[in-house]
């Protein structure tokens, strides 16, 4: 079936919409894993030290270190990974920016909305600024641990 240009462009329009939100979601999910994560190894600790924990006293503070270093761990596996998605989900964005920018001259080849794209390439849009929340997440949670060592 032969498409119209009309049809082609609605196509691409439809895939960046769709692709706009898959990036919307990729950096929900960052913003709430640092969230979650965060809040999550708070409540260990106060669970850790509460005087009816079933916990004897020593062997809670042995555990601190292990529990803050393994929610760090988690955090920022979950986060390079979603980093990881977020920049192949941008990298589709601009291909298909790209295809719509070209889909009138290149009336000649056949249409493909999913054509195979580059992933070696670096997106041109950077999202740093995650960094500021993993770094300020982080950081509060070596606080955390320095803290309650320091209580001992």
């Amino acid at each position: 079936m032969k498409l119209t240009l009309d049809q082609k462009v609605d196509i691409l329009k439809t895939a960046i919409l769709e692709d706009r939100t898959e990036i919307r979601l990729i950096k929900d999910r960052i913003n709430s894993i640092c969230t979650l994560v965060t809040v999550s190894s708070f409540a260990v600790t106060a669970f850790m030290l509460d005087k009816k924990s079933a916990l004897p006293t020593g062997h809670a503070w042995q555990l601190f270190p292990f529990v803050d270093v393994s929610f760090l761990l988690l955090l920022w596996v979950l986060f390079i990974r979603l980093k990881i998605s977020l920049g192949y989900a941008t990298r589709c964005l601009e291909a298909r920016e790209e295809m719509l920018r070209t889909v009138a001259t290149d009336a000649k080849k056949p249409f493909d909305a999913f054509p195979p794209i580059d992933m070696t390439q670096k997106p041109r849009i950077s999202e740093n600024g995650f960094y500021w929340i993993i770094g300020a997440a982080t950081l509060i949670l070596l606080l955390k641990l320095i803290t309650v060592v320091m209580m001992q």
